[in-house]
């Protein structure tokens, strides 16, 4: 692919940059240079009509329907609200530390009583609440059945991630394992390699 001209320092620094005509073609991309700013390189790139990927009209398979049912009723687990709560008391998951952290009655809108039977219904179902991810979890199979995507034969496709620096290696390595531990993602032995990329956000979180 061909590069901008090099620019002479004494020349106004307002010309434009010309591209080079020639495109690059990978086989499966097209790119072709178009007009940017001053030293900024824009490249737009479209794939070969044949290498597109297009959904296909056919008859839904039966077994890759969703089935979502209720094999026992919610409501009959429910426990009874005390009429007279008692107080809080700090369980494993629900800490005097996430306590001050969630500020259930920030505003005063609760009364005393009321505060105390919220705090009792957190902590008597605490199984619910997730303050990590690997504390998620995901849908029981009994409740909703596992998703499946319907395809017909085809040659699976291979994309390569984008590189990832050596300094965010072990972060990323921790992002993938807190993933793995909480169900979301799962170890397979599948024909496809997806590409993937990550964002650093302000927090410096990933």
């Amino acid at each position: 692919m061909s590069l901008p001209r090099q620019i002479d320092e004494e020349q106004d620094l307002e010309c434009e940059i010309t591209f080079d005509s020639t495109i690059e073609d990978d086989g499966e991309h097209i790119f072709y240079p178009i007009e940017g700013e001053f030293l900024l390189m824009i490249f737009g790139a479209y794939k070969h009509v044949g290498r597109k990927i297009h959904p296909v009209s056919c008859t839904f398979p039966e077994n890759c329907y969703i089935q979502c049912q209720i094999p026992e009723d919610p409501l009959l687990s429910l426990l009874l609200l005390p009429t007279c709560p008692p107080e809080f008391t700090p369980t494993q998951k629900i800490t005097e530390e996430y306590k001050k952290i969630l500020n259930v009655n920030a505003k005063g809108l609760l009364l005393p009583e009321e505060e105390k039977l919220f705090l009792w219904i957190m902590t008597a179902n605490e199984d619910a609440i997730a303050f990590e991810d690997a504390e998620r979890g995901t849908f029981k199979e009994s409740y909703f059945a596992p998703y499946i995507i319907s395809t017909i034969p085809h040659m699976p496709w291979v994309h390569k991630h984008h590189p990832i620096t050596p300094g965010l290696l072990p972060r990323v390595m921790d992002v993938l394992k807190l993933k793995i531990s909480a169900g979301v993602y799962e170890q397979s032995q599948s024909s496809y390699r997806s590409s993937w990329f990550i964002v650093e956000k302000k927090n410096r979180k990933l």
